[in-house]
């Protein structure tokens, strides 16, 4: 299978990557959906949708894209 980094509207692809929880989205969940810089973002959840909107460039940094989800997990957490 595979998946689409850019999450872009390319019908090739079987998944998109949420980019906030680097989760897979499949291709069938429409709902939440951003446009960024010529590119279509697609997410899991409104909460998702709502982070990347409030600084969409945070989240397609290089530096962020190479994160993985149980480290953002931890970032989240409170100590």
């Amino acid at each position: 299978m595979e998946v689409s980094t850019m999450n872009s509207q390319d019908s090739e692809h079987d998944v998109w990557i949420d980019a906030v929880s680097h989760e897979a989205v499949p291709q069938s969940n429409h709902r939440f959906q951003s446009f960024y810089d010529g590119k279509h973002y697609h997410f899991t959840d409104s909460v998702n949708k709502q982070t990347f909107d409030e600084d969409p460039q945070l989240w397609v940094s290089t530096a962020h894209a190479s994160q993985t989800s149980a480290h953002l997990s931890a970032i989240r957490e409170p100590e």
